[in-house]
């Protein structure tokens, strides 16, 4: 009997082996996909692509790093899954890149997540460090910055559909480089505050009133991230101002102050007081007697022009050469209602040294004009009863100026400004303008803190590749289940057609 051939093992064996091997790829390739997928997801890990020149901070951020030595460390103390953590982590590197541009404080950023460096994250909680906060040191001296200070929410002037068509989720307005330029130039500053005393009594308005239209509590956490105190004080029962007081600030009066009043402020300027005095609308306080004085005279007239936003405002760009507006180069002031300023040649003041020098500090162009009846439109000049253009709605005088300053002599500063409600919550909040730099250049400078500060606009735009949560989630099941099955189903119907 013939015996059969009997058949090769070795390519059933070696199909086999290859089989295996390629399950074995598979698995092995999807393993490091899931845990690929999984460390980008546990590390946050993202690609920024910049867009323009989002990487340079503002003029005024750059003054304040240019005047700043030393060592500065900014431990960021965040979950790095935040929403916000992208943005306060590119500002940082953002301070650190142009603080060593302009030769200023060495910057040390460290990153703190409290998910993963539980022993940092404890040492912080010790120290009274709430999460999502920026904790800045110099030398013995440190500064908390959460972010909700970081973060400004949305005016309620923007109209219901602007607000209807923005996702309910959104944060808001990231401030962080204003914000953290402030606490810098706060670490930088000897430890002593500045006191400053807000008159009330009056019909002022005040520093602690958070509406979200009408309040000031946005410029006063300003001036508390500047290193000012603000206190309430009424004048009534006073036979002096205290001695602590740095600046003293009357904001839209709307009653007469009485003669014992007037005589006290009277005697604190001629003592080398400071005076910021922001004047109301139609109202007649007794004070305009006091400022006429030192060469301010304040008139019933508000000032327009054809420079506008929407009809009812006017836009000033014309700066004098002032330690206040002087790095206010290409830009703006909004205001509604701002009164017309003059200076008077005649004042009560001695000639010589002791005369009072007043500076017009922010005009419009030659075409606005101060107008007798703002509310009527249109608006017309009438060469008859009205000011010609330019007018100004801002100015300051100053006694004993060119004294040297290793003299014990405090001169007199005076700042006046036609308006109020040009940095309250709404407006700060709702337009692109210099108004709040401008207001806390002119309370650095009554302090003495003859440093203003360039204005802190500019946007944090940025292209950001990186991955939420949920999108990690699927971009792990696309790339691990999905786009094989899908490998496999075209390869298995080209199989079955190639067998037809």
């Amino acid at each position: 009997m013939k015996k059969e051939p009997t058949p090769d093992k070795t390519p059933k064996s070696g199909r086999r082996a290859l089989q295996n091997s390629t399950l074995l790829a598979i698995v092995l390739g999807g393993v490091l996909c899931v845990l690929v997928v999984a460390l980008g997801y546990y590390t946050a890990l993202t690609w920024e692509v910049n867009v323009g020149k989002v990487t340079q901070v503002s003029a005024r951020t750059r003054d304040i790093l240019a005047d700043t030595q030393g060592s500065i460390r900014i431990t960021c103390f965040m979950d790095r899954r935040h929403p916000m953590f992208r943005p306060v982590s590119r500002l940082l590197r953002g301070l650190r890149q142009a603080s060593r541009s302009v030769a200023g404080a060495d910057i040390v950023i460290q990153y703190v997540d409290p998910r993963w460096d539980l022993a940092r994250a404890g040492q912080l909680a010790a120290q009274k460090v709430p999460e999502n906060a920026l904790l800045l040191e110099r030398q013995r001296r440190r500064l908390v910055v959460t972010l909700d200070e970081m973060i400004a929410q949305r005016s309620l002037l923007r109209t219901r559909e602007e607000l209807n068509a923005r996702n309910h989720r959104e944060l808001g307005v990231f401030r962080g480089e204003s914000v953290c330029a402030a606490a810098i130039a706060r670490l930088a500053l000897p430890f002593e505050r500045a006191i400053v005393y807000w008159i009330q009594g009056h019909g002022e308005v005040r520093f602690d009133d958070y509406d979200e239209l009408h309040g000031f509590s946005d410029i006063a956490r300003e001036l508390n991230r500047g290193g000012f105190d603000l206190k309430p004080l009424t004048l009534p029962g006073l036979n002096r101002i205290p001695d602590d007081c740095h600046v003293l600030v009357i904001a839209g009066a709307r009653y007469a102050l009485n003669a014992e009043e007037i005589a006290l402020l009277d005697g604190f300027l001629q003592n080398g007081g400071r005076l910021l005095y922001l004047a109301a609308p139609h109202v007649t306080t007794g004070i305009e007697d006091v400022l006429a004085k030192w060469g301010v005279k304040l008139l019933p007239l508000f000032a327009v022009g054809p420079q506008t936003l929407s009809g009812q405002e006017v836009v000033l760009s014309n700066f004098a050469d002032h330690v206040i507006t002087r790095e206010l180069k290409n830009a703006s002031l909004v205001f509604n209602n701002a009164r017309c300023i003059q200076t008077l040649n005649e004042t009560s003041a001695p000639t010589g040294a002791d005369r009072p020098k007043v500076t017009l500090l922010a005009s419009t162009d030659a075409d606005g004009w101060g107008e007798s009846h703002p509310h009527v439109f249109p608006r017309q000049f009438d060469p008859q009863t009205e000011l010609p253009g330019p007018v100004a709605v801002a100015a300051v005088s100053e006694r004993g100026g060119s004294v040297a300053k290793d003299v014990a002599f405090r001169p007199t500063r005076l700042c006046v400004i036609g308006e109020t409600d040009f940095v309250m919550n709404g407006m700060l909040a709702s337009r692109a303008s210099a108004n709040r730099d401008f207001f806390v250049n002119a309370m650095a400078w009554l302090a003495g803190i003859d440093m203003g500060s360039a204005p802190s606009l500019g946007g944090d735009a940025t292209l950001v590749t990186g991955f939420t949560r949920r999108e990690w989630v699927l971009f792990m099941v696309g790339a691990a289940g999905v786009i094989p099955l899908c490998v496999f189903l075209v390869f298995c119907l080209t199989s079955r057609r190639s067998r037809r």
